[in-house]
């Protein structure tokens, strides 16, 4: 008796078997990665707020923490989870460092492996000191 070759649905059926889940897998790790970039984008658009609400004439650290956390509460709260807003007067209280810190949501988990999508962003900017037209500017003196 000849041998039974796979042939018209049979082969069809078992390709799929083997493609689709390979193929689902891929659209997943592009979901993920999709998600994680706007993630990134957000942190980063928290942190230059925060920052910009804390180097403003009567603005504060504890204002400009409070704006960033707002902001991703605000634009993605599902998106981020462990939000860590940190401030700092960093080069002798010359600049404002603020940081923001979170975990992105995950779409998939694979058995037995740990994926970390932590994002972390950090905006910088000089604290605004205004001083009377007739005052002359200062010099840096070397």
């Amino acid at each position: 008796m000849p041998a039974r070759r796979l042939g018209g649905d049979e082969g069809a059926t078992t390709e799929l078997v083997i493609a689709a889940p390979a193929f689902l897998f891929m659209i997943m790790l592009i979901v993920q990665a999709g998600l994680y970039f706007h993630a990134s984008s957000i942190a980063s658009a928290a942190a230059q707020e925060g920052a910009r609400a804390a180097t403003v004439q009567g603005g504060s650290i504890p204002e400009g923490r409070r704006l960033a956390n707002d902001f991703v509460q605000t634009l993605a709260p599902r998106l981020l989870d462990d939000v860590e807003v940190d401030g700092r007067y960093v080069d002798g209280g010359e600049l404002v460092r603020m940081t923001v810190r979170g975990d992105v949501t995950e779409v998939f988990e694979l058995p037995g492996v740990d994926l970390d999508f932590t994002v972390q962003e950090t905006s910088e900017g000089v604290i605004e000191r205004f001083r009377p037209a007739t005052d002359a500017p200062p010099t840096d003196a070397p």
